[in-house]
C-alpha cells in the first residue's frame, strides 16, 4: 500500500497562509538511526549501487542586490532542485521555497529542524524546442503522492516514497526514487513546458529530506555529495536513490497495488505478484 507518512489528523496552529503543519512533522525521524534507514539501494554482491544525480552548472544570484542570473540554462542542464512556488515546511510554518534563506530552519524526516546553510538558485529557460521530453518537469495532482496542493518536479529530483511492496522488496518501506519514475502514476504528467523556471537548491550541513506541499518529500544533497557521487559511486550517504530501472519495478507495483484497492480482495494474488 502507497501511504501517505503523515498519519496524524491532529494539526498544530503554525501554518502560513491558514495551512497547519501536521503535528506529526515535528517529531518525525527523531529517534531513529541512520542505520535503520539505509535507503535502497541495498548492497547486492557486495557493493552498493549508488543513483547518480547531476545539477548542471549553479547560476548565481547577486546577494547584495537579489537581482536575478540571465537564464542560459536549460532543462538539459539543471535536472534537480525545487521549483519556484513549492512550499517547505520550516520553523515560521509553511514558506515558499523562494522565500528560504540562508540561516532559516527547515523540518526534515530525520533530522528535525535543521538550518539552511546555503541557498543556491538558478533560472533556465523551458523552451521545448531544444529541450528533450525526458527533462521536462512533470506536474503533480493534489494527493497523488500525499501532497495536499498540486506542485511539479524536476525528472532527476529524488522522492520518498513509503510502500508494502518497498518493504516486501526491498525489506525497507522507505524508498528514493527519481521524481521522471512517476511519469503517468496517478495522473502525473509532463505537459509541454515553456518560459523560465527558478530553481531553487536548499543545502544543509548534510543531505536531508524536507516536507514539501503539505506531505511529499524531496531529497536536498549537498554540493558536496552531488561531487562525491560523480567521482566515487561508493560514496556513502546516509540516503541513497534507486536506478531508473529499480524506480520503474517498484513504481509498477505500486500501480498492481493501486489495481488491488479498485478490486475486490485477493490475497493470494498479490501474493503471487510480489514473488515473481
Amino acid at each position: 500500500m502507497f501511504r501517505i507518512l503523515d498519519k496524524s489528523s491532529e494539526f498544530c496552529a503554525i501554518g502560513v497562509n491558514h495551512h497547519p503543519m501536521p503535528q506529526s512533522c515535528l517529531f518525525v525521524g527523531q529517534g531513529r538511526s541512520r542505520e535503520s534507514l539505509q535507503l535502497v539501494s541495498r548492497k547486492r554482491n557486495g557493493r552498493c549501487r549508488t543513483g547518480k544525480i547531476r545539477d548542471g552548472k549553479m547560476l548565481a544570484w547577486n546577494k547584495a542586490t537579489w537581482g536575478r542570473a540571465t537564464a542560459h540554462n536549460t532543462l538539459r542542464d539543471v535536472t534537480t532542485g525545487i521549483i519556484a512556488g513549492t512550499k517547505v515546511a520550516t520553523e515560521m510554518g509553511w514558506r515558499v521555497v523562494e522565500a528560504v534563506t540562508e540561516g532559516d530552519k527547515v523540518l526534515t524526516f530525520d533530522g528535525g529542524l535543521q538550518t539552511v546553510i546555503s541557498v543556491r538558485r538558478d533560472l533556465i529557460s523551458a523552451d521545448p524546442n531544444v529541450t528533450p521530453m525526458a527533462h521536462w518537469p512533470l506536474d503533480v495532482p493534489a494527493d497523488a503522492l500525499g501532497n495536499r496542493e498540486a506542485m511539479r518536479l524536476l525528472p532527476a529530483q529524488s522522492i520518498l516514497v513509503e510502500s508494502d511492496t518497498a518493504e516486501d522488496v526491498l525489506g525497507d518501506p522507505f524508498a528514493l526514487i527519481p521524481a521522471a519514475s512517476l511519469d503517468g502514476f496517478r495522473g502525473i504528467s509532463r505537459p509541454l513546458p515553456g518560459g523560465e523556471i527558478e530553481i531553487v537548491h536548499l543545502e544543509f550541513a548534510q543531505d536531508e529530506i524536507v516536507f514539501a506541499n503539505l506531505g511529499a518529500l524531496f531529497l536536498c544533497k549537498r554540493s558536496a555529495s552531488v561531487l562525491s557521487d560523480m567521482l566515487n559511486e561508493t560514496a556513502q550517504s546516509p540516503y541513497q536513490t534507486l536506478s531508473a530501472e529499480e524506480a520503474d519495478v517498484l513504481v509498477g507495483f505500486l500501480e498492481v497495488e493501486d489495481e488491488g484497492r479498485r478490486a475486490p480482495a485477493r490475497p493470494a494474488t498479490r501474493m503471487m505478484v510480489v514473488a515473481a
